[in-house]
């Protein structure tokens, strides 16, 4: 009899693991049709949103560029101008142009030959209480932004409301000791 009870108990354990490894189908079903209810739904949504916008031609009137908003370079200043920060004078050799549209140039040009030593002293005053470590950044950022906000000051805006000065540019900005 243990024999007939042990065979009993292996027929029993083998009929529980096939039950066990039967897959469940159903949980399977519907896991596979909530992936494809969700693809359905993102395409959908990609294809109405994402999709290339239209342009029709019609009412589009195309404006020839007459040359006023080609930029030109206008000269500030070139000079030396000291510097006192470090407890050591140093002389900085500036140049400063602004790029102008061509339609403000003649505005911005004689704005300078009337200001022309009021703006010099704006920028001498930048020049000397300016860090010494601000005059020697790579891209002079901090210099630039100072006199970019001077300047646009200073020349305030067109008659459309935009700024005359479209960008300040330094292509030299050269400092030695004053004491060698």
């Amino acid at each position: 009899m243990p024999e007939e009870e042990a065979k009993d108990e292996t027929t029993e354990q083998s009929k529980d693991e096939g039950k066990k490894k039967k897959l469940p189908l159903k949980t399977i079903l519907v896991v596979l049709g909530l992936l494809i209810g969700e693809a359905v739904v993102v395409v959908g949504v990609v294809s109405t949103l994402g999709g290339p916008s239209e342009v029709q031609g019609e009412g589009v009137e195309i404006v020839e560029d007459d040359g006023t908003n080609q930029l030109q370079e206008v000269l500030i200043v070139n000079d030396r101008f000291p510097n006192h920060q470090t407890g050591r004078v140093w002389l900085w050799e500036l140049e400063l142009q602004i790029k102008v549209k061509a339609k403000n140039k003649e505005k911005i040009e004689t704005m300078l030959e009337e200001r022309a030593a009021e703006i010099k002293t704006g920028v001498s005053q930048i020049m000397r209480t300016a860090h010494h470590n601000h005059l020697k950044e790579p891209n002079l950022d901090t210099i630039t932004r100072q006199l970019t906000d001077y300047l646009e000051r200073t020349f305030g805006r067109d008659g459309d409301g935009e700024e005359r000065i479209v960008n300040v540019l330094i292509p030299k900005c050269v400092g030695f000791p004053a004491d060698y």
